[in-house]
């Protein structure tokens, strides 16, 4: 019975599919003939405002389909207020007022309670802005409310969390040319807003260590006022209940008569330029080109909206269309022109494309900004742009928070408050002749500023086809190591201790006999999630090459110094060159190597000079600075009573950028006449990082021909 159904089905189906295909074509409408009812109308909640006796702005908005209180806080300063010799701190403020707690209530013990509750309190301070957050059930808003506004008002600022947060950010400058994309486009900020701009700028090594505790209490009480201050809430309340609490646990918060000063302008002209960032280690171009953006309160920013949609709204764009899907330029092509609330936003257009396929990209990303100043724009691109916009309306209402930040956004920036809706009917009415108008007058492609990541040697053609090249130099600036001045009598005493120490080591005749030495070593490293040990192999041919080789539980890593060459091999046999920094880094740990010290002391450019006697763990110490040719230098302490080196100290990078290192050695043992130690403790910033037990040391061993071999050869 069951069969005999399945198979009256399946006919059934089948003539079906018969009868559908029979049907004439004219019976099936083009997606262009399609038509929609107009969109319903969105109903929203208005959010009631409050100011309150202190300044503070409030916006509440009653939400009781959970049993949830939320609030958000925005405060009058960003990151365009920090000093230029201090770009950093606002970040670190921001952070370290929730981490550290306040003054009745230590960051852990905060992270304690509101874990317990299931609670969330949040502090940052970005580049315009500031901002807090806070997220509790009804039932424990008395407990996390005034957690929320002690941290506001009165954050403690500990000295261990500010350093704690200072590691990140010089390990986020570490790593901030990693990724070509994100390279292209902070070096194409500074190439439209200019280099020391607040809008451009960036944190360095300097800027983040001249930053103290008293700077976040400055930087504090400068700009965090109750009439500095917005707070949104909505959530499971009532009103005047929940604006009665808010007034009680920032009661206590003074005016200040605060007045909270314009953003900086921005001075730009237009003009042409073509900018380089060389990347030898890739075999792809980021390319990103364009110039100055707009402001939202510009009577032409809803017209500019469509255009941008037009030429590059996502998959119907023009870009994507013909630069990506007809051409194969690029798999990631895109662009905006942007305008922010007070002070100019971007245009720009990009791709990442083949290195041999630069400058055919170039033309082309080019070229359909010209196009949408020159070709003529159809009523179905115009509507597919605005429906674009207007389908996606509705989802800057999905959710409460978005509601009540844009009304306190509106007002932070002085936009009206129906600014969203505004924007709705401008674009319902831009046409075709309104894009076509702000493409020619805001559009110059004539005048961009080019700029592109790539390795030059495989471009498809020089880019000086596009104009004069400049090259930027990307090298991330390391703190200055600032050396005494040396009388002759220093370099004197210098001189004469480091020989009295290479005889006391073995003699400078067997010293300088070296040619060649390899170690091999099993070094623990300290890490925050617990200690690690790896094999470590060093090679070193004088006077300019060494390899180390690093057995670590992915594989082993090489990296390899020969000349003014400089390459790193991964686990899985992938050869990189070095950047010059590295390369550097790996310069100044050779002249670390003793016995290279002692190989290399009549090299030329080589400063030694004595800085005097010091004490360490009862043991008298000769102190020599060691400053090798066109490196930064490091301290020598040599034993006084053997003239054996017991520490070395000094500037070191570290993947949380540069540290003061240290290695104390002992385990002095004899390798063929010559005294060398076999174990080294060290230490980054004073705290311990690992030690270093040597395992085997060769002296003038038999090299392979191909050791040092670069990765062409």
């Amino acid at each position: 019975m069951r069969s005999t159904r399945l198979k009256t089905t399946t006919l059934a189906l089948m003539l079906a599919g018969l009868v559908f295909s029979a049907m004439p074509a004219a019976a099936q409408k083009d997606y262009r003939e399609l038509e929609f009812p107009p969109l319903n109308d969105i109903v929203t909640p208005t959010p009631t405002r409050v100011v309150l006796d202190n300044g503070i702005i409030l916006y509440l908005v009653e939400d009781r389909r959970l049993p949830m209180i939320n609030l958000s806080a925005r405060i009058g300063v960003g990151a365009v207020n920090e000093p230029a010799d201090k770009i950093g701190l606002a970040g670190i403020t921001g952070s370290v007022m929730r981490t550290g707690g306040s003054a009745s209530m230590s960051g852990d013990e905060i992270d304690e309670t509101l874990e317990g509750l299931g609670a969330a309190v949040e502090t940052s301070v970005g580049p315009v802005s500031g901002s807090a957050f806070m997220s509790v059930l009804k039932d424990n808003v008395d407990t996390v409310l005034p957690i929320l506004a002690d941290v506001l008002m009165n954050p403690a600022f500990p000295e261990d969390k500010i350093e704690l947060e200072k590691v990140t950010a010089r390990s986020t400058i570490s790593r901030r040319n990693d990724d070509p994309t994100n390279m292209g486009f902070r070096e194409f900020r500074k190439l439209i807003y200019g280099a020391e701009s607040v809008y451009a700028r960036h944190a360095e090594y300097a800027t983040i260590d001249a930053i103290t505790r008293d700077d976040l209490v400055a930087f504090h009480q400068a700009w965090f006022h109750p009439d500095n201050t917005m707070l949104g809430v909505w959530g499971d309340f009532d009103t005047d209940e929940m604006v009665k609490k808010i007034s009680d646990v920032f009661g206590g918060w003074e005016k200040a008569g605060f007045e909270r000063p314009e953003l900086p302008g921005v001075d730009y002209t237009f003009d042409s330029s073509v900018n380089l960032i060389k990347k030898d280690d890739i075999n792809q171009s980021t390319v990103v080109l364009g110039h100055i953006g707009g402001v939202m309160d510009n009577p032409d920013y809803f017209a500019l909206r469509v255009m941008n949609d037009i030429l590059s709204g996502g998959f119907s764009g023009r870009l994507f269309r013909n630069v990506r899907s007809e051409q194969g330029l690029a798999y990631a092509v895109f662009g905006i022109y942007s305008a922010n609330y007070t002070y100019p936003g971007i245009f720009y257009v990009a791709c990442m494309t083949k290195s041999e396929t630069t400058a055919q990209a170039i033309r082309s990303l080019l070229h359909e900004v010209e196009r949408m100043k020159t070709d003529e724009i159809t009523e179905e691109e115009l509507n597919l742009a605005k429906d674009s916009f207007l389908n996606s309306f509705v989802f800057n209402f999905d959710t409460r928070r978005e509601i009540i930040n844009r009304q306190m956004t509106y007002e932070y920036y002085g936009y009206p408050q129906d600014f969203l809706e505004k924007t709705k009917t401008e674009v319902e009415k831009v046409t075709v002749e309104d894009v076509k108008r702000v493409a020619r007058e805001y559009l110059q492609p004539d005048k961009v500023r080019l700029i592109v990541v790539g390795n030059d040697q495989d471009f498809d053609e020089p880019l000086s086809a596009f104009g004069e090249v400049n090259e930027i130099d990307v090298t991330i600036a390391l703190p200055a190591v600032e050396a005494p001045e040396a009388t002759e009598d220093d370099v004197a005493m210098g001189r004469e201790l480091l020989m009295r120490s290479a005889e006391a080591m073995g003699g400078i005749e067997a010293l300088t006999a070296i040619q060649a030495l390899r170690v091999a070593a099993e070094v623990t490293v300290i890490r925050p999630m617990g200690e690690m040990v790896i094999g470590v192999e060093s090679l070193v041919a004088f006077p300019d090459k060494s390899k180390t080789t690093m057995q670590t539980p992915m594989g082993d890593i090489d990296m390899t110094i020969a000349g003014d060459k400089a390459w790193v091999v991964d686990p899985m046999g992938n050869t990189q060159p070095l950047p010059d920094q590295q390369r550097d880094a790996m310069r100044e740990e050779l002249w670390r190597n003793l016995v290279f010290l002692y190989n290399r002391m009549d090299a030329e450019g080589l400063m030694v000079q004595h800085t005097g006697q010091e004490e360490i763990e009862g043991r008298a110490t000769e102190v020599l600075l060691i400053t090798p040719p066109g490196l930064n230098p490091f301290r020598l302490y040599l034993n006084a009573e053997t003239m054996l080196p017991y520490k070395k100290a000094g500037q070191s990078m570290s993947q949380q950028g540069p540290v003061e290192a240290e290695s104390t050695m002992s385990d002095y043992r004899d390798v063929g006449g010559i005294k060398l130690p076999f174990k080294e403790s060290m230490k980054q910033n004073g705290n311990p990082s690992g030690e270093s037990v040597t395992q085997t040391i060769e002296i003038n061993p038999e090299i392979p021909a191909d050791a040092f071999a670069a990765p062409e050869e």
